[in-house]
């Protein structure tokens, strides 16, 4: 019965919010703040979805939050902490501690689903772009190192273990150039952390992602070797996924909707207001010069690409994070709630 109210009251929401806003062709360009201010006033209204983080993560969830756009469709974010101890996003919605997952690559869900949690992803994130890169490989000014091709017997740091974005990359470049996997791995998780082994000598190149690779770039005496368009030739190889536990899925599907049509507002407002965007992630991260930090790129479209999915199924085999035919794309995501374009 309780249920039932409230997603009488979400309804009559979203309804008026559509009224206000021209059936929900607002210009995101601008008009956020105003819009935000009339919606914090009566939250009872909106849905609760709960994510991991403290909200200053670099990410279309915080920046779109911040602007207001997942309030426009009903829904109130809710921060539940930086995960600690090892956790992942997928453990804690299995447990129940968040509801959706907002920082996952496909590999991820992947290995999460072989392992029994119960989750699907039901919408594209970033996406890899040459302006915009999913990871720059940087080294010191000095460094012999002039191409990847330089890498073999050296080391270099990832900020986490084994998977297609850390050391995955860089196997995949070596494969496709008949060169030997001879690469020491150094796992240096904290942020920051990378960057200062980089400088201090500890470690031959640093593999970086936004919002730090934007500030270590900048850096004198720091220079860009290559970024994974570069290995890899494609949108989709930064692809990331976002989604639901199929419980949640199965018991709020028009909220599920509104999150993708949210998501999609998001990457949209972002990739057309680059500099307001990180404007927002510079004041999170309390950096002085917003020239110093990195946003992604994200997909523009509301539906996950299929060829995209099977590139990071092939990805991940090929680097041997699990076997051939353990599982397929169509098992990790569905279009069913893309918004309709």
């Amino acid at each position: 019965m309780k249920r039932g109210i409230v997603l009488t009251l979400l309804l009559l929401f979203i309804a008026i919010a559509i009224a206000f806003t021209g059936c929900g062709s607002s210009n995101h360009s601008g008009g956020h703040a105003e819009q935000t201010a009339a919606a914090a006033g009566d939250t009872k209204k909106l849905f609760p979805i709960r994510v991991a983080g403290d909200g200053t993560a670099n990410g279309e969830v915080v920046i779109g939050n911040e602007v207001g756009i997942f309030r426009e469709e009903g829904i109130e974010i809710i921060f539940t902490g930086v995960l600690k101890g090892g956790a992942t996003e997928l453990q804690t919605i299995a447990q129940g501690i968040n509801d959706a997952f907002i920082n996952a690559h496909p590999f991820v869900v992947a290995q999460a689903i072989m392992a029994g949690v119960k989750v699907k992803a039901v919408a594209p994130g970033m996406i890899d772009d040459p302006e915009f890169p999913h990871v720059r490989y940087l080294v010191r000014e000095d460094s012999p190192i002039k191409t990847l091709d330089d890498i073999v017997g050296k080391k270099v740091s990832q900020s986490s273990s084994s998977s297609v974005c850390q050391d995955g990359y860089l196997k995949l470049y070596l494969q496709q150039h008949n060169l030997p996997l001879n690469v020491e791995w150094v796992k240096l998780p904290n942020p920051g952390q990378q960057e200062q082994a980089l400088r201090q000598g500890l470690v031959d190149m640093t593999t970086s992602h936004p919002p730090f690779s934007g500030i270590t770039v900048q850096q004198p005496g720091i220079r860009q070797v290559a970024t994974s368009y570069d290995i890899v030739k494609t949108p989709g190889a930064g692809l990331s996924v976002r989604g639901f536990s199929e419980k949640f899925i199965a018991e709020h599907p028009d909220i599920v909707r509104a999150f993708c049509r949210a998501l999609q507002k998001s990457h949209k407002w972002i990739n057309a207001n680059q500099q307001e965007a990180t404007a927002i992630m510079a004041k999170k991260l309390k950096v002085d010069n917003q020239e110093h930090v990195s946003v992604f790129r994200y997909e523009e479209r509301g539906s996950i690409d299929p060829v995209y999915m099977d590139l990071w199924i092939k990805m991940s085999e090929d680097i041997g994070l699990w076997q051939p035919g353990a599982i397929k794309a169509t098992d990790i995501y569905t279009n069913e709630f893309a918004p309709k374009d």
